[in-house]
């Protein structure tokens, strides 16, 4: 009964969750370690690893969202050579399609006992939290303890992100994206305006580009994501609060808000897309003939852009408001292991997870992909020299951070991003902002609490 309730919770959550990122598209068990404490009177013995060993033929498959065929293809050659090293594990590699499909047929499968449940799957960041809270997935730190790795071996913001309420993990970073400004280097080293640092001198900055050019400086998005990064770094403030109660109604929130429609109305910026998280291509297209200076943008879209422009590119985590550096939050895809399976085979699964995300393999996933790297010891020097500029986002992968952990995140957020977008747009008048606003924070304030309750 209990996996049935929880495949009924993913069906909800299809109703309320959009797909992050893109959508279609470990060496075997270590010994245990060596020196794991002297013992003391109370203890009887070393830890019993024992259950977590492959110790016979396996096969475990892995649903996937990959259809772009670079990235299908690696994801291949990582379960052949896993296999090789490993020949007692055979990964069953299956691409389903998007991030909803996938957990559709995960709700199907739960919903019919367990069968044809895969052993692992790609998911986007923002549905591990209620699949942790329904026990669909299995939390992975007994795992890492036995196979002789910490936590610290990956970042730790993009760990907060795979770590659910109860403090323990449940996934491991693999797809990571995040919310970044990207620039047209060439033309403001012309102009002799590099891209600012700080909220007042971007503000200055706008007008002075668009004086220059005649044109808007930059394009902020109707995208939950960038907008949130936006909010995080002008205001220092989590626009959503704790989780439980949001931050709208706060001053710094307000005045944000309020310098954005005044750089939309004065022609130096553009509030760009029709439809929450629409807006993407019109940006990429508008930023490659020069209609714009700079835009906000997902992390793994700077290849892209790069590959079809004819000038330099530039690109930075964000600006900042505070004393603080900019900070992102992270996107895409997470890796998880499903906890109705036999145990031999989560092992299976965990001892690959831990493969495909080893610092050799994850920093040629992260050069070929645009990826993050998901591990402080992986070399980027690969991606930098393919694409120079990406520097300023992907060597400040330290300041990716979890997202609120409201499992109402993103419908917030996105009912922040429409509100936003018809008021810096002009759709909403002066007068009557601070009640349009007020019931925003209602309607907000009302879904995170709906969420934390059950």
């Amino acid at each position: 009964m209990k996996k049935f309730l929880s495949a009924l919770l993913v069906i909800i959550m299809l109703l309320s969750i959009t797909a992050c990122g893109s959508t279609t598209e470990t060496p075997a068990a270590s010994e245990a370690p060596a020196d794991a404490g002297a013992a003391s009177p109370a203890e009887s013995a070393e830890p019993d690893y024992s259950m977590y060993e492959v110790n016979e033929p396996v096969t475990i498959t892995f649903w996937h969202n990959y259809s772009n065929e670079k990235r299908a293809a690696f994801l291949q050659e990582m379960c052949d050579k896993f296999h090789e090293e490993n020949p007692l594990i055979t990964v069953d590699l299956v691409l389903i399609g998007g991030y909803p499909v996938i957990a559709e047929q995960v709700a199907g499968a739960l919903a019919a006992g367990g069968e044809g449940l895969p052993t692992l799957s790609t998911m986007n960041t923002p549905r591990l939290q209620p699949f942790a809270a329904s026990e669909i997935i299995e939390p992975l730190d007994p795992y890492l303890e036995a196979y002789g790795l910490d936590r610290s071996e990956y970042y730790e913001g993009m760990m907060d992100a795979m770590t659910y309420s109860d403090g323990q993990l449940y996934g491991l970073p693999f797809g990571i994206s995040a919310g970044c400004c990207i620039y047209n280097k060439t033309l403001l080293d012309e102009l002799n305006l590099p891209f600012p640092e700080t909220w007042e001198e971007f503000k200055v900055w706008c007008k002075d580009v668009t004086e220059a050019t005649g044109k808007p400086a930059f394009g902020f998005a109707y995208d939950f994501n960038y907008l949130n990064t936006f909010f995080l770094n002008v205001t220092g403030i989590d626009p959503l609060g704790d989780g439980t109660v949001s931050a709208l109604d706060d001053e710094r929130v307000i005045s944000f808000v309020k310098d954005v429609r005044e750089l939309v109305e004065n022609g130096y910026a553009l509030y760009m897309g029709t439809s929450v998280n629409g807006a993407q291509e019109d940006q990429q297209a508008a930023f490659k003939i020069g209609e714009i200076a700079a835009y906000t943008d997902t992390s793994s879209g700077i290849a892209n852009i790069m590959k079809v422009v004819d000038f330099e590119v530039g690109t930075a985590i964000g600006v900042t408001g505070t004393d603080q550096a900019p900070i992102s939050t992270v996107s895409g895809a997470t890796l998880l292991v499903y906890a109705d399976n036999d145990q031999i085979e989560k092992n299976a699964a965990v001892q690959f997870l831990l493969f495909l995300t080893n610092a050799e393999n994850i920093s040629r996933w992260a050069v070929d992909t645009g990826m993050f790297a998901v591990r402080p010891a992986c070399d980027l020097s690969a991606m930098y020299e393919q694409y120079p500029g990406a520097e300023g986002v992907f060597e400040h992968a330290d300041r990716i951070v979890a997202k609120n952990p409201s499992t109402a995140m993103q419908k917030c957020m996105e009912a922040v991003a429409g509100v936003f977008g018809e008021y810096v747009k002009g759709n909403i008048s002066e007068a009557d902002f601070d009640a349009q606003w007020a019931n925003l924070k209602a309607e907000v304030d009302g879904m995170l609490a709906d969420a934390a309750a059950g």
